[in-house]
């Protein structure tokens, strides 16, 4: 073998362990970011193992920073039998429906906020009949789904808010048909918060 030839091997034996070396550091990174697409309002990453949906233990927010961020406040709820709630409103952004408690702190809001969502979101979501735990808005955490020709007696009823995040002491439940869709629209209006 000619030096030539080993000397090609050698360099092109370095430029595969650099690339490798390259894109190794590449996806550490971006998999070790913090950064989920939301802005500076509250987007932050879970702590490492934590619920995805728990943004940020950091903030105190309050209606006034949602209407800031240019969120239309249409209905001011009663929470005298909402344990640990301090407000919560029924809210408009980007023509889609939001929910969005307010509590003194963020543990506070772990504490007596979160089994009260959870109730009232997901795939056994209870948005009608004697189960329901708050009955305030009630009506308002819920679509009915039916045929264009079945009377309004034939509703099939499924949660508005299909999924929720939290960050500092506020909880936002977001409209959507899954999940992903409910999450996506939270961070969409996260972003608007300064």
């Amino acid at each position: 073998m000619s030096n030539d030839t080993k000397s090609f091997r050698s360099i092109h034996a370095l430029a595969i362990t650099i690339c490798l070396a390259v894109t190794m550091v590449i996806t550490a990174s971006t998999a070790c970011g913090s950064d989920t697409g939301s802005g500076s309002g509250g987007g932050d990453a879970p702590a490492e193992g934590g619920d995805p949906r728990i943004r940020s233990s950091e903030g105190t927010y309050s209606i006034d920073d949602l209407k800031t961020a240019g969120v239309k406040a249409n209905k001011d709820y009663d929470v005298e039998d909402l344990p640990g709630a301090d407000a919560a409103w029924r809210v408009i952004y980007n023509r889609l429906d939001y929910e969005v408690r307010f509590y003194p702190d963020h543990q506070t809001l772990l504490d007596e906020g979160i089994s009260y969502v959870e109730h009232v979101t997901g795939d056994d979501a209870v948005v009608i009949g004697d189960d329901v735990i708050w009955e305030e808005g009630a009506k308002d955490r819920r679509r009915c789904s039916r045929d264009a020709d079945t009377p309004h007696s034939g509703c099939s009823y499924s949660p508005r808010y299909w999924d929720y995040v939290v960050v500092g002491n506020m909880i936002l439940m977001c409209e959507g048909l899954e999940s992903k869709q409910s999450i996506d629209n939270c961070d969409n209006l996260l972003q608007q918060l300064p």
